[in-house]
């Protein structure tokens, strides 16, 4: 049986955003039983009239009945940063947690921890109606809004479309769509334009893109740069340090390794692994051309290190997805490629993209 809905109980709200405000605007909660609020970061000192904690100043307390993550696209992430911590995750509300289960976006994942991971489960319908009612239809609208807009019926797919295929129908590649679909139609010209060149992708993390690269370019050699171990950790303190990344980046992205990575390749034979910081991983392929390139690093250093190798190795008619360059948080993205025109003396041939990293595409 699930925890139901206590008379008068003592929460903690994960989130000071658009969420967070608009949960409590609806006014389940009376502002008593608010402890405060938690940010993964902490920005303000006070929030609502509340105190802001960091994470790990939860640890010891147990003065609450639940903790109401509202945060989008990172339920995992905190939950893992929990668990680390040490806090009760038992005690944890997952607003957006559908993603991580099975890639399906039923009500029947808003259920607090997902069911998978915690035996002690919530039911959020009946502790927290309001917020049930509101996040799961949320979850279903906000999923399928992507799918619905993108299916409209101005994308002329073809027949055989990889976004359209069951190996490409996981949310990952629906909720990104025109990513995943801007990069198969770029990749048509490039296939269609013969350019020459191998294509690869600096920051591959579980395979995601690579897996779509690799079924796109079946012909080409596919180098698979990453350290397979999350960031260089002086570099991630240094973005740290400027407020440019969470915390939870560095652990949060060491989930992967080469194996997993490879065995979901569609052309595994033609992977060619590179594990090791970039561009240190290079030696030995200083010849090589390449007719498309996924750069997908997030921080300055590692972004203009991906430019200064790649661009002019790039053939003509070539292209590099340059992931995060309107993303408002990894604002070193966009820093890079400016230093790097400087350092050309000249400006880049650009397109951006408004899917969800907002990627810039660079044309040759």
């Amino acid at each position: 049986m699930g925890k139901e809905r206590l008379e008068i109980m003592h929460v903690y709200i994960w989130g000071t955003g658009k969420m967070a405000t608009g949960y409590l605007e609806q006014n389940e909660l009376k502002m008593e039983e608010i402890l405060g609020f938690i940010e993964t970061k902490k920005s303000k000192n006070m929030y609502m009239g509340k105190k802001v904690f960091e994470p790990d100043e939860i640890v010891q307390r147990n003065d609450y009945d639940y903790i109401i993550v509202c945060v989008y696209y990172y339920g995992k992430e905190i939950y893992n940063i929990c668990r680390k911590l040490g806090i009760d995750t038992r005690k944890l509300v997952l607003v957006d947690n559908w993603e991580w289960v099975d890639a399906t976006p039923t009500k029947a994942l808003m259920r607090g921890v997902c069911r998978e991971i915690n035996e002690d489960n919530i039911d959020i319908e009946k502790v927290l109606p309001k917020l049930y009612e509101t996040y799961s239809k949320e979850i279903d609208i906000q999923s399928g809004r992507y799918i619905i807009v993108s299916r409209n019926g101005y994308d002329l797919c073809d027949n055989g479309a990889l976004i359209l295929s069951d190996d490409f129908q996981g949310m990952e590649y629906q909720i990104d769509y025109f990513r995943y679909r801007t990069f198969e139609l770029m990749a048509n010209e490039i296939i269609r334009k013969k350019v020459e060149g191998n294509v690869a992708e600096v920051g591959v993390f579980r395979g995601t893109f690579s897996k779509m690269i690799s079924a796109k370019f079946s012909d080409k050699k596919l180098y698979l740069f990453d350290t397979f171990d999350s960031f260089d950790e002086d570099e991630f303190q240094e973005e740290l340090t400027q407020g440019r990344c969470p915390e939870y980046f560095l652990d949060g992205f060491k989930n992967t390794n080469v194996e997993n990575v490879l065995s979901i390749m569609p052309n595994p034979d033609k992977c060619i692994v590179k594990k090791g910081l970039f561009p240190d991983t290079t030696e030995g392929i200083e010849s090589e051309r390449y007719a498309f390139v996924s750069i997908d690093v997030d921080f300055e250093k590692s972004i203009l290190a991906g430019l200064r190798y790649f661009y002019p190795r790039l053939s003509e008619g070539g292209a590099i997805f340059l992931h995060d360059y309107n993303n408002r948080f990894l604002e070193g993205v966009k820093k890079a490629v400016h230093t790097y025109e400087q350092e050309i003396a000249n400006r880049l041939l650009t397109v951006p993209l408004a899917d969800e990293g907002g990627t810039l595409v660079v044309v040759k």
